[in-house]
C-alpha cells in the first residue's frame, strides 16, 4: 500500500527550500551590489576584525597626512618670512655702503636713515608674521605677536624691540612616533639670542638692534658709525641663512614623512580589499547558480502543490 504524504507537509518543505534558496540569492545580491565580501560582521566574524583594525590604521595615517599638509604650509609661512627678512638686511648693507661714503653730506644721509626706518617696520613685519591662527615665530605662546615695538624714529632715538614669545618651537606628529618641528625660536633668528639672557650668541646679532644702530649713524651724520654696521650686517645675512637652511632641514623630513605615508596609504587599500572584497567573478558566477536554482525550486514547488483529483478524495 503507498503512503500519500499530505499536501501541507509538501507545503512546509517547498516553503522551506525556497527561503534557503532565497536567503542564499539575498547574500549573494547584496555582495554583487555592494562589491564586499564582508557586508557585516556575521559574514566573517574574523575577517571583519581584521577589516576594522585596518581601516583604523588606514584612519590614523590619514590624520598623520593632513599634519604633513598643515606643517608644509606653516613652514612655507616661516620661509617666506625669512626671505622677506634676508632682503631687508640685503638692502640695508647696500644702504650702509652708500651711507659710508666720505662724500655724502647730513641731508643725504638723513634721506638714507628714512628708509632704513621702513627697512625696520618691514622686518618686525617678517618677524610677526601670521599664519591660520597664531603667529609663527612666538613659539607655544602664538596667540600674540612674537614682538612688540616701543618707541619710534621720531624721538630721536630707534625704538627696541621685545620678544613676547617663548622658546619653544612646535612639533607636529607624522607618525607613530616620529615628530617634525615646524616652527624656529623666533628670539634666536632675528635677535641672536638662543638662551634668552638678552645677548646675541658669538656670531650672531639682533637684528633689530642693528638696523636701530645703522638709522641712529645716519642720522648723526656719523660715517665711521655707519661703516661699523657693515659687518654686523653681513653676520644677521648669514645668521638669517643658517635659521632658512633650518627649516630646509624640517622641510625634508617631512617630504620623507608624506613619501611614506603615501605608500602607506596604498597598502591600506590593498590590505582592506584583500580582506573585505568580494571575488567579482565569483559572485557573478554565484548569482547566476543561485538564480538558477530558484527558478528550479519554485518549478518543482509548482508541480508538487498543483491539485489533483486524489488530494480531494484523500
Amino acid at each position: 500500500m503507498s503512503v500519500r504524504i499530505p499536501s501541507s507537509i509538501l507545503t512546509r518543505n517547498n516553503l522551506v527550500n525556497i527561503s534557503q534558496v532565497q536567503a542564499r540569492l539575498a547574500v549573494t545580491q547584496e555582495r554583487a551590489a555592494s562589491g564586499l565580501r564582508i557586508n557585516r560582521p556575521s559574514d566573517d566574524p574574523a575577517g571583519a576584525a581584521r577589516a576594522s583594525v585596518v581601516r583604523s590604521e588606514a584612519a590614523a595615517h590619514a590624520q598623520f597626512a593632513k599634519n604633513v599638509d598643515r606643517a608644509r604650509a606653516r613652514l612655507a609661512a616661516a620661509e617666506r618670512a625669512l626671505v622677506a627678512a634676508s632682503d631687508v638686511m640685503v638692502r640695508a648693507r647696500e644702504l650702509a655702503l652708500q651711507g659710508a661714503n666720505g662724500t655724502l653730506d647730513a641731508s643725504t644721509r638723513a634721506s638714507i636713515a628714512e628708509e632704513v626706518a621702513v627697512l625696520f617696520e618691514e622686518l618686525v613685519s617678517a618677524a610677526n608674521t601670521r599664519h591660520e591662527s597664531g603667529w609663527i615665530f612666538a613659539g607655544t605662546a602664538n596667540g600674540a605677536p612674537a614682538f612688540s615695538v616701543a618707541g619710534s624714529f621720531s624721538g630721536g632715538a630707534p625704538p627696541t624691540v621685545t620678544y613676547d614669545g617663548d622658546a619653544s618651537e612646535i612639533e607636529v606628529s607624522v607618525g607613530e612616533r616620529p615628530t617634525v618641528t615646524v616652527t624656529l625660536d623666533g628670539r634666536r633668528v632675528f635677535q641672536g639670542d638662543a638662551d634668552g639672557d638678552g645677548v646675541p650668541e658669538a656670531g650672531r646679532e639682533d637684528l633689530f638692534a642693528v638696523l636701530g644702530d645703522l638709522w641712529q649713524a645716519l642720522t648723526n651724520d656719523d660715517a665711521d658709525a655707519v661703516r661699523a654696521t657693515l659687518s654686523r650686517l653681513e653676520r644677521g645675512q648669514r645668521q638669517l641663512e643658517m635659521e632658512r637652511s633650518r627649516l630646509g632641514a624640517f622641510g625634508a623630513r617631512l617630504e620623507a614623512a608624506g613619501a611614506r605615508l603615501a605608500d602607506a596609504k596604498v597598502e591600506d587599500v590593498r590590505l582592506l580589499s584583500a580582506t573585505q572584497d568580494a571575488d567579482t567573478v565569483q559572485v557573478l558566477s554565484d548569482l547566476v547558480n543561485q538564480e538558477t536554482a530558484l527558478r528550479a525550486t519554485l518549478e518543482v514547488a509548482a508541480r508538487t502543490l498543483r491539485p489533483s483529483l486524489l488530494d480531494f478524495l484523500g
